[in-house]
């Protein structure tokens, strides 16, 4: 039953992790615990690479490998294929977990091949399910876990041989999942935002709205602009050009999202916290786009889109797709609600860091937040995650 679906595994095991990185990491940058230090002996390395490719990317194959059984009409990757890829993951994480004091130098190659044997073992599942029905809309999907393969090799080969790939390689791999969420939140956020809107008559009610658009040039320009500004980032460029370029791609952005009419569905926390996952993507785009001119650092609008877009996708997406494919009813709960209310301060918090004099203080009160909100999404989601779907029709 566990193996049945892909988010039962992956969800459960993103969740876990995001309860255990972030305190270890917090404890560690405070001196209060031993740093993790197995990738190059840089604790600033591990921390990103382990939130991009262990929270996000457990994630993301979750979803994935989830959604591909609607996108193609065949039944969900399961069973043998499905341990493998959840013991390749959980075999890099704890390997990653070694104190410094334990570290061998088998150490670092072993997590590194259980790491990317994860992301190609996930790129060789979605491929097959994709391929072998020709459901070219997502051959997308199929570059961009490609681009993330690559990504992480280059990191591995950065921190190895010294080579100076290892920071681009971990800002490429952020705006992979950027991507990812703008590729897939422009479907389901649309679609969930009128489907709510016309179960409660809302989409006749304000007939002069219209319904939320489908993807358009609107949606187009924003993730060409989107594309633009994340290459400007990674390449030598003009600071002045720089800051344009993220301007205009989070003015874009923002408009993209209001089209998407997030405020008349406002009463149902599944379908807001979508949204709200969503504006953080133009909010860390303009952030960087000011720290390209120096107005601030640049963690201000990484944080913007890790702690905020990414982490907060993750538990509005698991949130719906855990419900759905349980045969649960769509419905938020207290304690749920309180979890989005806890990651959403937990982003704010993290990203004003830059602002105050005490970082400190705020820095613990960030990860204080996120811990509270996903031990909230856990108490909710752990039960369902590991027990039988309501409807029997479901696999179990």
């Amino acid at each position: 039953m566990f193996f049945s679906y892909a988010f039962r595994p992956l969800f459960l095991l993103a969740t876990l992790h995001a309860l255990i990185a972030v305190p270890v990491w917090v404890c560690g940058w405070l001196g209060w615990l031993p740093m993790p230090t197995i990738m190059g002996g840089n604790p600033v390395w591990w921390h990103a690479h382990e939130m991009l490719f262990g929270f996000a990317g457990a994630a993301v194959g979750g979803f994935l490998l989830t959604a591909v059984a609607t996108w193609t009409k065949r039944p969900p990757v399961a069973g043998g294929p499905l341990v493998a890829l959840a013991l390749l993951w959980l075999s890099a994480r704890l390997l990653f977990f070694v104190p410094a004091t334990m570290t061998q130098g088998w150490m670092l190659p072993a997590a590194a091949t259980a790491d990317l044997g994860y992301d190609l073992l996930l790129l060789a599942l979605m491929s097959r399910e994709v391929i072998l029905v020709r459901n070219r809309r997502n051959y997308k999907v199929l570059v961009l876990l490609s681009l993330l393969v690559l990504v992480n090799a280059a990191f591995y080969v950065g921190i190895q041989g010294r080579a100076g790939w290892a920071d681009p390689a971990l800002l490429a791999a952020l705006w992979v999942f950027i991507l990812l969420i703008s590729v897939i939140a422009g479907r389901v956020i649309p679609a969930f935002t009128q489907n709510w809107l016309r179960l409660h008559g809302l989409h006749r009610a304000d007939a002069e709205l219209g319904a939320p658009p489908a993807f358009d040039r609107v949606d187009l320009s924003a993730t060409i602009a989107l594309i633009a500004f994340a290459a400007l980032t990674l390449l030598p460029s003009p600071p002045i050009v720089a800051a344009l370029a993220g301007l205009v791609a989070g003015v874009l952005l923002l408009a993209r999202v209001a089209r998407w009419q997030g405020l008349r569905a406002r009463r149902d926390p599944l379908v807001s916290i979508l949204h709200v996952a969503f504006l953080w993507i133009p909010i860390g785009v303009l952030l960087l786009a000011g720290s390209a001119l120096g107005w601030w650092p640049v963690s201000a609008g990484v944080h913007a889109l890790t702690t905020g877009a990414i982490a907060t996708m993750i538990v509005a997406i698991a949130s719906r797709a855990a419900l759905g494919h349980t045969g649960r009813p769509l419905q938020s709960h207290p304690v749920l609600n309180l979890g989005y209310a806890m990651i959403t301060l937990a982003a704010v918090l993290r990203v004003l860091v830059v602002a105050v004099p005490d970082a400190r203080a705020m820095l613990l009160l960030s990860a204080a937040s996120w811990s509270l909100g996903f031990a909230c999404f856990a108490w909710r989601y752990m039960p369902i995650l590991v027990r039988p779907p309501l409807d029997p029709r479901l696999p179990a």
